[in-house]
C-alpha cells in the first residue's frame, strides 16, 4: 500500500521521511499594530539559514525504522522549511487577511525564504559536499530544469550547476497545529485565526 498518511498533508516518495521545521513570522514584526510596523528581513535570513544547517544535521542524527528510509533521506537529504504565525504576522503589520495586499506581502516573504533556504544549502553543498541526487553534472541539469527552479535567481541555478546542493528539497507548508502552540500559541501555519479562544483536548491511553 502506498499512501500518504490519514491528513495528507505531505505526499512523500516510497520511504520518504518527513522533517519539518517551521519559522514564526509573528516573532519577527518590529512595532507591531502600528504604522510603522515592519519585519527585520535580517533576522529572517538568519533564521532560514539556522534552520537549513540544522534540520540537515538532524538528518545524520535520525534514527529510521528501516534501511530502505534511511537510503531515501540520504539520497536528497529532504527537508520541509516552512512557517507558522502568519495571520498574527498580518494583523500586526495591519494587513487584512485574505486581501490583495496580504498575499503581495505573504508572496515578497515566502519567495525571500525560498531563496534563502537554496542559496545556503548551496553554500551547505560546498562545505559539506552535495545530496548525492545532485552529484553529478547530468542530474544537475536534470534539477535545474524543472519549473520551480526556473523562477530561482541565476546565481542560485549557476550555483547548483557547480556545486549541487546539499539538500534537493527544502521547503514545506504544514499546519503546524501543535507547533504552533508551542510557539507561544500563535496562528497555525497560513491559516486565519479560526477563533478567539478554544480548548485542544488531548486523550491518553
Amino acid at each position: 500500500i502506498r499512501a500518504t498518511n490519514p491528513c495528507g498533508e505531505q505526499p512523500l516518495p516510497p520511504y520518504g521521511a518527513c522533517l519539518l521545521g517551521s519559522i514564526n513570522l509573528a516573532k519577527l514584526v518590529h512595532d507591531p499594530f502600528t504604522d510603522k510596523a515592519s519585519m527585520n528581513g535580517t533576522v529572517l535570513d538568519e533564521t532560514v539559514k539556522t534552520a537549513v544547517r540544522m534540520l540537515d544535521s538532524v538528518i545524520d542524527v535520525s534514527l529510521f525504522p528501516l534501511e530502505e528510509q534511511q537510503k531515501e533521506a540520504f539520497l536528497k537529504r529532504r527537508m520541509g522549511i516552512g512557517v507558522t504565525g502568519v495571520a498574527d504576522m498580518l494583523f500586526m503589520m495591519q494587513y487584512a487577511y485574505g486581501s490583495p495586499e496580504a498575499a503581495g506581502w505573504l508572496d515578497e516573504v515566502m519567495e525571500r525564504i525560498a531563496i534563502t533556504a537554496y542559496r545556503e544549502s548551496i553554500e551547505l553543498a560546498k562545505e559539506l559536499g552535495p545530496c548525492p541526487a545532485t552529484r553529478l553534472n547530468k542530474n544537475r541539469e536534470a534539477f535545474v530544469q524543472s519549473g520551480f527552479m526556473q523562477n530561482m535567481p541565476e546565481d542560485v541555478i549557476e550555483g547548483v550547476l557547480e556545486h549541487g546542493i546539499r539538500n534537493a528539497l527544502l521547503l514545506s507548508i504544514a499546519p503546524t497545529g501543535t507547533i504552533s502552540m508551542y510557539a507561544g500559541n500563535v496562528s497555525s501555519g497560513i491559516e486565519p485565526i479560526f477563533a478567539p479562544s478554544y480548548k485542544r483536548k488531548v486523550t491518553q491511553k
